[in-house]
Parts: structure tokens; sequence; C-alpha cells
């Protein structure tokens, strides 16, 4: 079902007050508002096997609204702003259906997607087929840019992606792994995706290069019922380190099929699923340990360009407004409209989607995640953002969550403090 986030609609749902007093005087700025309505589509798997990306996507517009008052001021007009979310239901085929009817029936300025390039994929290739601005989040830069045929000489004309990049990836977990005690011996679950394809070959050979001996199986199809024969082969290599790289109920899947086998490795970095807490919450005690590169979390030391909310005091108003955990997402959705807000802002001509292209691509922007530029990305058309590895911990007795992330490792973001040493997973 569609969801469209205005003003009136964030203020009903009762965000704002929870995260602020700054409602109240920006209300009667709207009745200023003189130009047209500008519509930011929003392409989020709020359903399906990648539902955990999508949980904070609503609370953080409701921030955008209460952030700008609702309105976007360029050339001295003041544009009301609209978000328009569709579930892609986590489905490749509905990404690309639900941008489509973003574009031809809701005649969006500029689209947000995220989720995976099973979902950012099709969502930006719509975009770039039909001339219309498109940021894309929360998936490597490589699996977006080279699993759409991207050409490294020519780039795209409409479509961008913030985000870390494979060798960031790939080195973050490098420095993670050489900090423990283990036989470097590394099993590779990676599926027969576009992340899969090009972390194994990445992997491959980045940790070979650094000494790592790699137990391969090969791609194998998601979802699957079983991981006995992985974990056979892992177990067989005495495997001490498993990389995977797979949604949430998948590496459950896995993870509780290891320990019912007997598997034991000293290190899980699992990535596209561990990074949220509604992902490694079924797995109770066994979630302690687990690690996984992460792109923000409440220590970071950055605030909202919009407003200059710190990243702890927006991660504790989520979960004071939706008794949930907080999450990755939080902060990579809140940079990524911070930077569509700025874009639309600085455009030359509002009504021309080439304007609006231009100024997104121009953008050097401090946000809630750190800085966003698309000349720092390894391909034409991204930004790559700074990466700290995490590994999961029992909280403090004053937290109101079991489990929380400590961050573990920071060489690849050195301005993010270390929380605490990387540590074998502890087994009962």
């Amino acid at each position: 079902m569609p969801v469209e986030i205005t003003r009136r609609a964030a203020l009903r749902a009762g965000v704002l007050t929870s995260i602020g007093a700054l409602a109240a005087p920006l209300l009667p700025r709207m009745a200023k508002a003189a130009g047209r309505e500008i519509k930011i589509g929003v392409v989020s798997p709020k359903t399906g096997a990648m539902a955990a990306f999508a949980e904070p996507t609503e609370f953080v517009i409701a921030r955008i609204v209460q952030a700008t008052g609702g309105v976007i001021e360029n050339g001295g007009v003041r544009y009301p702003i609209r978000f328009i979310e569709r579930d892609t239901q986590s489905n490749p085929n509905r990404a690309a259906e639900v941008t489509q009817d973003l574009i031809l029936s809701e005649s969006v300025d500029i689209v947000l997607c995220y989720g995976g390039p099973e979902n950012a994929n099709p969502a930006s290739d719509q975009c770039e087929l039909n001339g219309v601005p498109c940021l894309a989040s929360d998936l490597p830069i490589q699996p977006w840019f080279f699993g759409r045929g991207g050409d490294p000489k020519k780039g795209f004309d409409y479509t961008y992606c913030a985000f870390f990049d494979v060798d960031t990836y790939s080195g973050s977990m490098l420095a993670f792994m050489d900090k423990l005690k283990t036989n470097r011996v590394v099993g590779g679950l990676w599926p027969n995706d576009a992340d899969g394809t090009v972390m194994a070959k990445t992997f491959t050979e980045t940790f070979g290069a650094r000494g790592y001996k790699i137990v391969d199986p090969g791609r194998f199809d998601l979802p699957t019922a079983s991981y006995s024969t992985q974990i056979a082969k892992f177990r067989d290599a005495g495997a001490d380190i498993v990389q995977a790289i797979m949604p949430p109920p998948d590496f459950t899947l896995f993870w509780t099929q290891s320990a019912q086998q007997g598997y034991r490795p000293v290190a899980v970095i699992a990535g596209k699923s561990s990074e949220y807490p509604a992902s490694v919450q079924p797995l109770g005690e066994k979630a302690v340990g687990v690690s996984v590169p992460i792109w923000w979390t409440p220590t970071f030391p950055y605030v909202s360009s919009l407003d200059g909310m710190s990243a702890h005091d927006t991660a504790r108003a989520y979960e004071t407004s939706t008794g949930r955990q907080w999450t990755a997402g939080i902060g990579s959705r809140h940079a990524m409209l911070e930077v569509i807000v700025d874009a639309l802002k600085r455009t030359a001509d509002i009504d021309d989607r080439d304007s609006i292209r231009d100024a997104l691509a121009a953008t050097k922007l401090d946000t809630i995640c750190g800085k966003i530029d698309f000349t720092t990305g390894p391909v034409p058309n991204s930004a790559k953002l700074g990466l700290v590895s995490v590994q999961w911990v029992k909280a403090p007795a004053d937290y109101k969550f079991p489990y929380d992330m400590a961050i573990v490792e920071n060489s690849f973001h050195p301005g993010v403090p270390v929380q605490r040493e990387p540590f074998p997973i502890p087994y009962s």
C-alpha cells in the first residue's frame, strides 16, 4: 500500500512532537509557500526478505519534514514537499514496476531507492530510462554500478549511489580479522546474486592476497531450505571465519543450522543482515560476537545538515518514538534525504529534471552520516562512505534492549571512536 507523508501527516503520527519542539514555530511558514508541490519518490522494501532495511524510513521522512517545515526554498520561492513511498516487496520486478508508477503516474521530481541490488538496481534502471534523477543507497557501489552494466568511462546520466565501496568493505573486514587469533581460513557464503557475484571475486582476491585461505562452496540460489552442504565444507576445512552476504532470514537459518550441526567458527561477518536489530533478535544469545562493517551508529560524531541534531539524539528519538532499537538505516536514509533536499534547494530550474540532476551531481554535503561528495567514489556517479566494524554484545543493564553493537575496529573511519577490542564468538 502506498505511503505518502506530508508535514500534516507527520504531526498526526506524533513523531515530530516526540523528537523536538520545532514543529509549532514552523507551522505558520507553510502559508507562505508559493511554488508547486515537489514530489520525492521513495522506493522501499517494506515487506519481504529485505523489510529490515525499510524499518526506519517513515520515521526519517517525518524527521525531514520537521526539519524543513515541509517546504524547500529555491530562488525566493517556497515549495511544499511530498514524499510518496512505494513497497517493492523485496522483489526486483516489483521494484521496477513501482518506480515506473512513481515516474509516470505520480510525476515525481526525484527518486530515493535503497535496500540491496535487488531493490535499488531495477529502480535506478527505470529512472535512468525515463530521465529522472535518482539517488541509491544501502548497497555497495560496485554491485550497483557494474550490476547495471555501468561503464567506468561513461557513467550514468541520471542515477547516483552513495554508500561504501567493496574495497573499503573488504579492507574493514581484514582489519577486524587481523586482530583476532584464527587459522586464517575463511568460508565464503556468497549467493548467486549481484552482491554475491561481485563480493566473491573481490573477497577471494583481497583476502587471498593477505594470506587467508578461501573455502568457497560456490554460488547458490536464494532462498534455500538448508545450508548443510556449506556448513559441512566449512567445518571439514576448519574455517575459523565465515563471511556471508545474504538477506536476514537466510543468515538466521544458516547460523541456526550451524549451531545445530556443531559448527563453531571464531568469527562470523554477516553482511546484509546483522546490521539490523530486527534481523538479529531471533538469534538471541547466538547474536553475541557476530560482526559486520557498518556505516552509521549513534556514536558517529556527525549532525544533520538540516537542523544540527546529532547521531546519538536521532537514534534515541527513534527508539522513543517507535519502541524499536536504532538501526544503521536511520543514518543512511537521513543522509540521503539531506542530500536530496540540498540538491533541490540548489537547483537552477526546479521544473527541469536535468537541472535537478546537475545539482545532485555537484553535491558536497556534510550529513549525519558524514560527507557526501560524488567525486569520491571508485566509479562515476558514486560517493564513498567510511566504515567501522562492530560486534553484537550484551547491552548495559540501563539500556532497554538486550543486545547492542559495539565498535571494535575503525581503520577505515578513524574519526569514529572504538568502544572495545575485537573478541572471538563466545559459545556456552
